[in-house]
């Protein structure tokens, strides 16, 4: 059966847009498509870098939940169209009780990963832009691994350690200009030489708005 790619709820954005400021909702539809395509075996965007994720959600699926922003935000002078956070509460008292209150009101738990994405981006951008912002942001979630590469488990839970994780590359253009390719840059673009893994067939499988010519 022919899949549809979750859309944020236009009376969201029309919303924010009469009160000029930025409002933000639940992802249900969001979480479940994810999870069918990306952290599913089988899925058509299954990834196994992300199989960590799936087996933490596979023992508590309040590990991680989706939000929609009726806009982009602006950090360090660039916009952010998504954002993956670890949920810390840094306050006490009743700060802490309204944003767990917050949680609760739309997820009905309080979840250890959060990813919040651009509703009027992913409303009108392309069905791959839209996958590699959900790609990106799954990234975050990292797992620690041993000297050969396996993921290491926590002996309390069994369960994958996991962490915020940074991005593979972290440098700037002028530095790389004057300097030349560091290691990681050196890997980016022998990587970047590679057709995609992912084909448009499987993005139109899982999105259902493509057109394959």
């Amino acid at each position: 059966m022919e899949q549809i790619r979750p859309f944020p709820p236009t009376e969201l954005i029309d919303q924010a847009e009469e009160e000029e400021t930025i409002r933000l909702a639940p992802a249900v539809d969001l979480k479940e498509w994810v999870v069918k395509n990306w952290l599913t075996i089988g899925g058509e965007l299954h990834n196994p870098d992300h199989d960590h994720i799936a087996e933490l959600m596979h023992d508590d699926e309040t590990f991680l939940a989706f939000a929609w922003a009726s806009s982009a935000a602006m950090a360090k002078k660039r916009m952010v169209l998504g954002q993956c956070e670890k949920v810390m509460f840094n306050q006490g008292g009743w700060k802490k009780a309204r944003q767990e209150q917050q949680m609760r009101d739309w997820f009905g738990f309080v979840p250890v990963y959060l990813i919040t994405v651009d509703a009027s981006y992913c409303e009108n951008t392309t069905d791959r832009e839209f996958c590699r912002l959900i790609e990106h942001e799954l990234y975050h979630i990292g797992v620690e691994r041993d000297e050969d590469g396996e993921p290491i488990y926590s002996d309390h839970t069994g369960l994958p350690k996991h962490y915020l994780a940074g991005h593979d590359v972290e440098v700037f253009f002028g530095e790389t200009k004057r300097w030349g390719a560091d290691e990681s840059v050196k890997r980016l673009i022998e990587i970047a030489k590679n057709a995609p893994f992912v084909s448009e067939t499987n993005i139109s499988a899982c999105c259902g708005t493509c057109v394959i010519n």
